[in-house]
């Protein structure tokens, strides 16, 4: 019986083992001020939840910097993907599971102060010639689902910066937090800059693929909200509030 026992207990922990130790791709993208590269080092309060959740849970995979089309094809696609910090919208609900908020963004559109331009609807924003985008970016998509034609992707948004103020767009859709940062890192004064059309509020998250193993997921999650419970994700957003001019949680006020 006692051997019986032995070896009933020695499959459980076989067949458990894998899932709870399984490989997993993390990616992100350079996305200032919540995950971007400073010095060819990945940094901010995004990475630094993730690495203290992998430090409790015990997995080493490195994160990764992707563009962001190709680390979102990934994400849907394969298995045993974590891609951080995703825009959670309704469209995207059932095609990944959910850990977070990691942090609260306001999409916005953005022209140069001396442009004269005024946005009081989409339609207005419909008749400029060209507003710049991230490539398949959640902003990108909202507004092509709103029949938006004039949009003009790009891989990184520092180089939406840069066209705007030498006007080879007319509008930036991007989001605060990471206006003042993102324009910092392009050498681009953010005082030229202004908001001229609020889009929308939403979430960003950390999502992982279908094809990941639910009590990966399930033990992100408890460890995550471990962290609100103990203090310790305030504590990072804090910390990365007073680094950084550009808040990233600027609904903190102190």
């Amino acid at each position: 019986m006692k051997k019986l026992l032995i070896m009933m207990a020695s499959v459980f922990i076989v067949s458990v083992q894998p899932v709870m130790s399984a490989e997993l791709t993390i990616l992100t993208e350079n996305l200032p001020p919540l995950n971007y590269l400073e010095n060819g080092v990945l940094v901010g309060p995004s990475v630094e939840i993730v690495k203290e959740i992998q430090k409790r849970v015990g997995s080493r995979n490195p994160i990764q910097v992707y563009p962001w089309a190709r680390a979102y094809k990934m994400a849907l696609e394969d298995e045993n993907v974590v891609l951080f910090g995703m825009t959670y919208t309704k469209v995207r609900h059932d095609k990944f599971k959910w850990v977070g908020p990691l942090a609260t963004k306001r999409d916005i559109l953005v022209a140069r102060k001396d442009s004269g331009i005024k946005i009081n609807s989409l339609d207005d924003a419909k008749k400029v010639k060209r507003i710049g985008t991230l490539r398949d970016d959640t902003r990108e998509r909202l507004l092509k689902r709103h029949g938006f034609t004039n949009c003009e992707p790009v891989s990184d948004e520092q180089l939406n910066a840069q066209k705007l103020v030498i006007g080879r767009i007319d509008l930036w859709a991007y989001k605060i937090p990471g206006l003042r940062t993102v324009c910092n890192l392009a050498g681009v004064d953010y005082n030229e800059l202004e908001e001229v059309y609020h889009l929308r509020e939403i979430d960003l998250m950390i999502a992982f693929s279908k094809k990941t193993s639910d009590s990966i997921v399930q033990k992100w999650r408890d460890t995550f909200n471990e962290m609100l419970a103990d203090g310790t994700i305030l504590q990072i957003r804090k910390k990365w509030n007073m680094k950084l001019e550009d808040d990233p949680f600027p609904e903190i006020k102190d």
